[in-house]
């Protein structure tokens, strides 16, 4: 009976995981119809923002959820993979925000494939044995407003996905 506890690292998923993740994030429709201020940019970077911006960072990296090892040293592992989506933003009007929590939503949506105005989303191809099997999120929600008026929103996302492998 398979462990449903992360075991180990999926190490060698990290850059796979992350080149795929910037793929499918940019391949957003709505990110060029967001329609904010100046600033906020039509790419979502990994890891890189500043006052005015979005981009995305994994929480820890991919995690092997379970391990199946066959007789004959074949591998199959259940993995995740997640991370956030952060939206940064000096937006004291609540107008500013609910649009942002709008777009997060929007984001996240069309992640899951859920119903949108959008087609579904088209999931990368991964490399080294990997396919995504499903991609859930949570609710956006902002953190703790800066003094200055700044603001973080973050969407948190999973990435669930196999990886085969012969030993």
């Amino acid at each position: 009976m398979p462990d449903n506890k992360p075991q180990e690292y999926d190490a060698g998923g990290y850059e796979v995981l992350t080149k795929a993740v910037s793929e499918l994030l940019n391949a957003y429709p709505g990110l060029t119809e967001l329609g904010l201020d100046d600033g906020y940019g039509d790419v979502i970077p990994f890891e890189n923002i500043g006052y005015n911006g979005i981009t995305f960072s994994a929480s820890n990296g991919p995690l092997v959820v379970s391990e199946r090892k066959s007789i004959t040293d074949f591998v199959r592992q259940k993995c995740s993979f997640p991370f956030f989506i952060v939206f940064r933003a000096s937006a004291k009007d609540a107008r500013i925000k609910l649009r942002i929590q709008t777009f997060l939503d929007s984001l996240g949506k069309w992640l899951c494939h859920e119903p949108t105005a959008y087609e579904k989303a088209v999931y990368p191809s991964l490399a080294g044995g990997r396919k995504i099997t499903r991609i859930r999120r949570e609710n956006s929600f902002g953190a703790e407003p800066e003094a200055d008026g700044g603001q973080d929103w973050l969407l948190p996302v999973t990435i669930e996905y196999d990886n085969e492998f012969q030993l």
